[in-house]
């Protein structure tokens, strides 16, 4: 089964939750900590490649402005 949820977090960004079975969860967690990225960059990286050119442009955008979200990394 698959059920997507929308939360409302700010006017511009909403949740997307996925009602899936914790093994896959767990797995999918591993895979994007594996390649050094968060799960939700890990699905929104698999949305972007279903074929979609508007969806991967839209997920391309929506990816470089989360890069700059976040506490800044001080690399001295």
């Amino acid at each position: 089964m698959f059920v997507v949820q929308y939360t409302l977090m700010t006017p511009s960004r909403i949740q997307l939750q996925i009602d899936t079975s914790k093994e896959v969860r767990n797995r999918a967690k591993a895979v994007a900590y594996g390649k050094g990225i968060s799960l939700t960059e890990l699905v929104l990286k698999a949305l972007a490649q279903v074929g979609d050119k508007e969806l991967k442009t839209l997920i391309d955008k929506d990816l470089e402005e989360r890069t700059q979200r976040g506490r800044p990394q001080n690399d001295a």
